[in-house]
């Protein structure tokens, strides 16, 4: 009986410690809806000290430290995290956003050997997680391995054929292999689905810019910079398509305005072209 009595108030105390665990937790929500992140890492450090198994407080402050780039701790969180719902079938889609959390980490510190082995547990868990293959095939695009890259990109419009950012780094690929017809269409397609899209509209510009389509370029350039006047690279290019259409003024009006926001390499173009 009086085993009984110790089991069953350690099973009281038990749950106490977790319901008080999920508490800091649910505050840690709150103090990050309100972008208080000092105080948001404060509660989930105290859910973790009160229930060293809680996987959601792990993995929510590994992404808090992913976003104030601290990726060492990210790693560990997010580590942590995967080693308590590993073995745990229900948890599969969690599981999978553990790994490709984690991919994204050692991404941001350069580390494509472990980040590719990330994105490829996450596929293989969850084979329809559109974003793993957008980001594998990136790495795959950064080691000029555009075959591989086109491949991830495909696989990704087939998961999700209304994401944008898929076609737009397909179109890149198909541009950097001289596919110009191709690239097109993905930038149209990945327009159509974001008309927002800035670097779409740059990417499709440059490559009417150089096809001398001029009338095409400017008016991709005008809706980037419509979608974000401080695009240094869409005033610099505006301005060298206005200087080819022989707008002497517009062209110099989006070199200097071009410095303005931080470009540096409208200066050369200032120097040749805008001076008495």
């Amino acid at each position: 009986m009086f085993l009984f009595f110790c089991v069953l108030t350690n099973a009281f105390q038990l749950n106490a410690q977790d319901t008080k665990a999920m508490s800091y937790f649910e505050k840690a929500t709150e103090a990050y809806q309100r972008r208080n992140l000092d105080l948001t890492k404060s509660y989930l450090d105290s859910a973790i000290n009160l229930d060293n198994k809680y996987a959601k407080a792990y993995a929510r402050r590994g992404l808090l430290a992913y976003e104030l780039s601290n990726m060492k701790h990210a790693l560990k969180d997010y580590t942590q995290a995967i080693l308590l719902v590993k073995k745990d079938r229900k948890q599969k889609a969690f599981l999978a956003k553990l790994y490709y959390r984690r991919g994204a980490a050692y991404y941001q510190l350069l580390d494509y050997k472990h980040a590719i082995r990330d994105f490829d547990k996450t596929i293989k868990v969850a084979p329809n997680y559109t974003q793993a293959y957008v980001a594998r095939g990136a790495i795959k695009e950064d080691k000029e391995d555009f075959k591989g890259a086109l491949k991830d990109y495909t696989k990704a419009i087939e998961t999700d054929s209304k994401y944008a950012m898929a076609y737009y780094n397909r179109g890149l690929v198909y541009y950097n292999i001289g596919k110009e017809t191709k690239a097109l269409k993905d930038l149209e397609q990945a327009l159509n689905l974001n008309e927002k899209y800035v670097d779409a509209y740059i990417a499709r510009a440059f490559a009417f810019q150089e096809g001398e389509n001029y009338p095409q370029a400017l008016k991709d350039y005008s809706n980037a910079l419509k979608y974000n006047p401080y695009s240094a690279e869409a005033l610099l290019n505006r301005g060298i398509v206005y200087q080819k259409l022989g707008q002497k003024d517009k062209a110099c009006n989006d070199w200097r305005q071009s410095i303005k926001v931080g470009g540096v390499e409208a200066q050369k173009y200032i120097d040749k072209f805008c001076k008495e």
